[in-house]
C-alpha cells in the first residue's frame, strides 16, 4: 500500500507544477494576447481594442510607413534636417491615424474580415490570428515591456510590442523586425510639447494731446480789431 501511494504523490506534484506553469503562461503579456485572440473569435471589436494603446500603436504605425516607403523616408529625413519635424509630425497634422486604425479594427474584427485576411496573408504585417496569438513566443524586457513573436498559418512571422500601462499589458505597436518591436515596447510616450513663449503685446498708441481752447479774451480782442463798414 505504501509503495502504491508514491506514484499518486508524484502525480499530484506534477499536477501542481503544471498548474503553476499554466498560471504563469496565462498571465502578463500572454494573457493580454489571449484576450485579443478570444475577442477575434467572438467578433468583439470593443474587447479587441481594449487590448491596445491605440495612440501609441498609431504613432508607431506611421514610423513603420517611413521605414517601408522610400519617399516617406526621404520626407522624414528632409523634415528633420529642416527642423520642421519628421513625417510622423507632418502626417499627424493631415491624417488622424488613430481614428483610421480604430475604424479599420472595428470593422475588421466585427465582421471577421481581419482574421480571415491575416490567416492567408503573405506579408508579415498581419498577425491577427487567434491561434497564432495564443501560441506567441513572448520575451519580457524588464518589468513593464515585452515583445511577442507571432507566426501565422501562412508561415509569416512578425512581432508585437507590449507595454504595461497603469498596471495593464497593452499592445503598443507591431513590427517586422524584433529590434524595432523592442524599441516600440521600451520607449515612453513622447512628452507634451513645451508651451510657446508669450508674444509681447505691442504698445497701444497714445491719443494725441488735446489742443487748448482759445482764450476768451484773445477772441474778444480779435473781434475788436475788425473794422465794420
Amino acid at each position: 500500500m505504501k509503495l502504491s501511494s508514491r506514484p499518486s504523490r508524484y502525480f499530484s506534484v506534477l499536477l501542481i507544477l503544471a498548474a503553476l506553469v499554466a498560471a504563469c503562461v496565462s498571465s502578463g503579456p500572454q494573457k493580454a494576447l489571449n484576450g485579443m485572440a478570444e475577442a477575434l473569435k467572438k467578433n468583439d471589436s470593443a474587447a479587441f481594442l481594449a487590448g491596445m494603446d491605440l495612440k501609441s500603436f498609431a504613432n508607431n504605425d506611421i514610423k513603420n510607413m517611413t521605414k517601408e516607403e522610400a519617399p516617406l523616408g526621404l520626407l522624414d529625413s528632409l523634415g528633420r534636417s529642416l527642423g520642421i519635424g519628421g513625417v510622423d509630425e507632418l502626417l499627424g497634422s493631415i491624417v488622424d491615424m488613430e481614428a483610421r486604425l480604430h475604424s479599420h479594427f472595428n470593422r475588421g474584427v466585427s465582421t471577421g474580415e481581419l482574421m480571415a485576411q491575416c490567416r492567408q496573408a503573405e506579408t508579415p504585417n498581419c498577425p491577427w490570428v487567434p491561434e497564432s496569438l495564443n501560441n506567441a513566443n513572448v520575451t519580457e524586457i524588464g518589468s513593464d515591456a515585452a515583445v511577442a513573436q507571432i507566426t501565422t498559418p501562412a508561415r509569416m512571422t512578425s512581432w508585437l510590442a507590449l507595454r504595461k500601462i497603469d498596471g495593464k499589458w497593452l499592445v503598443v505597436g507591431q513590427a517586422v523586425m524584433e529590434s524595432t518591436a523592442r524599441q516600440y515596447a521600451t520607449e515612453k510616450s513622447a512628452p507634451a510639447a513645451p508651451a510657446a513663449p508669450a508674444v509681447p503685446s505691442e504698445p497701444k498708441p497714445q491719443p494725441a494731446p488735446e489742443k487748448p481752447a482759445p482764450d476768451q479774451d484773445t477772441m474778444a480782442g480779435d473781434n475788436q480789431s475788425v473794422t465794420k463798414i
